[in-house]
């Protein structure tokens, strides 16, 4: 009885996974695995009724735009290359076909499993903001398309985080009500708001993700400075990491740290290879952002610094993968100290107090980058990706695509927060790291194609002149 049991459970499983519906023909039919690509698979697609789902190797696909004969959606990759099934499920039936879409394994040499981690800048932030643009095209995104490998992107909502607009500032570019401020108080309640279910009032994370299903390899968490990474952070931080981490996660848990960090995540994975774009930079941007004066005393500590970089450094040196580490620039290079110093030259102030505390920041930046090369010096894995020099090396100008781009305020590099980079200077930063990273694996990584980013930036120089802002650097 028992194997009649087993005959009967297996040919049931065999009829209700076998191939049918309608065959829905993928074009493209192959892409690579990082995915974010659309795909229209074209069919019989009436017969299913309203799409509900559509998933590409047991992957939820978004963006789904349907028609009686096709249906288009935006993939989110794979971990592994080779055919998958492909099932789209409507409200009359569904359509299932094995081994109906292929993913492409990555060019010779490069390593399937990839992860990132660290801050706003390697999660995908723009200009104050975080959604699957964002994400997408910011240094992760580019990073992960080039090498052709999956990231498990966690896409954010679109209005969870908006990004900055130009409408948000008037035309001698000076903010409109508070815009351009960064404020984690202001931040956690913004966001708060729209992942609170109105019918509980309590936090619901499912509502600020696209697929709450996929589980991340880019583990980077807007916020976090070295002992979050390390440890998990608190507040607003918490609140991201875990809506990164497990949207499931609900009520006032969401504010919670996480049980599991950034570090803990990448144990438990240990990746072939992983980079951080900004692992230090929250541990000393609220000390170059404020509106009244330069606040060194907002910065972490360098002692503080050494002694989490160490712990991390040792964590990270025991695994088997190579790990990518940016250095940071002096934050002192950030439009908003410059704009300072402005102010009391504009009034005849003295500009000695304030021009040394921009010496101890820029002291305390070495230092931090004297911490991360004593911490990754035991380990052979671990590798720096020089930020600061191509920061030295670009802020006073560089063409891109005609256009001459600087880190002056609304110059091209920075976004329109003056902390984050633009889409085409996050194209610039990645090709920096495929450059490390090809060094050392002995790979043949294509560079991002910066020109065609920078065609499509909306916070390009000449794009701004055209939306009316006064400021911006005139063209050279």
């Amino acid at each position: 009885m028992p194997f009649r049991l087993l005959v009967v459970a297996s040919l049931l499983f065999t009829a209700c996974s076998a191939d049918h519906g309608p065959r829905l023909t993928p074009s493209p039919s192959h892409a690579s695995l990082f995915g974010q690509v659309d795909v229209t698979f074209s069919g019989d697609v009436a017969a299913l009724g309203d799409i509900q789902s559509v998933t590409v190797g047991h992957i939820a696909a978004y963006n789904v735009r349907a028609t009686a004969s096709d249906v288009t959606v935006t993939l989110q990759g794979a971990p592994s290359p080779g055919a998958v099934d492909v099932e789209v499920v409507g409200s009359r039936g569904s359509s299932l076909h094995r081994g109906a879409f292929t993913y492409d394994p990555p060019a010779a040499g490069v390593p399937l499993v990839w992860a990132a981690f660290g801050a706003s800048y390697t999660h995908g932030c723009v200009s104050l903001g975080i959604d699957a643009h964002t994400q997408v095209h910011g240094i992760s995104g580019d990073i992960g398309r080039a090498a052709g490998v999956y990231l498990g992107l966690p896409l954010f909502v679109d209005g969870l985080m908006p990004a900055l607009q130009t409408s948000d500032f008037n035309a001698d570019c000076s903010p409109k009500s508070g815009a351009g401020s960064i404020d984690a108080g202001k931040l956690l309640g913004q966001i708060g708001d729209k992942l609170t279910d109105p019918a509980t009032g309590l936090y619901d994370l499912r509502r600020g993700r696209i697929d709450t299903t996929l589980v991340p390899r880019n583990v980077a968490v807007g916020g976090s400075k070295v002992a979050d990474v390390l440890d998990g952070g608190s507040s607003y931080v918490a609140l991201l990491e875990n809506l990164v981490e497990d949207p499931n996660v609900q009520g006032s848990d969401a504010l919670r740290s996480p049980d599991r960090s950034q570090i803990d995540r990448l144990e438990a994975l240990d990746p072939d290879v992983a980079f951080t774009t900004d692992l230090m930079g929250n541990d000393m941007d609220m000390a170059v952002i404020q509106s009244d004066d330069l606040h060194p005393e907002m910065a972490t500590p360098l002692a503080t610094m050494q002694a989490g970089l160490t712990q991390m450094m040792a964590r990270l040196g025991r695994l088997h993968g190579q790990y990518f580490i940016a250095n940071m620039p002096s934050l002192t290079a950030v439009p908003n100290v410059a704009v300072l110093r402005a102010k009391l030259v504009a009034v005849g102030a003295s500009t000695d107090a304030f021009d040394a505390k921009v010496k101890e920041l820029d002291e305390l930046a070495a230092g931090y980058n004297d911490a991360l090369v004593q911490a990754v010096a035991p380990y052979p894995n671990l590798h720096i990706v020089d930020f600061k020099g191509q920061v030295e090396s670009q802020l006073g100008g560089i063409r891109v695509a005609g256009e001459w781009l600087t880190g002056d305020r609304f110059g091209g590099l920075f976004s329109l927060d003056g902390l984050h980079l633009t889409d085409t200077a996050y194209a610039l930063y990645a090709n920096l790291f495929i450059d490390a990273i090809n060094g050392v694996l002995q790979t043949q990584i294509a560079h991002v194609d910066a020109d065609a980013i920078h065609a499509g930036d909306a916070d390009a120089p000449s794009v701004l002149r055209a939306a009316g802002l006064t400021c911006v650097p005139p063209p050279r």
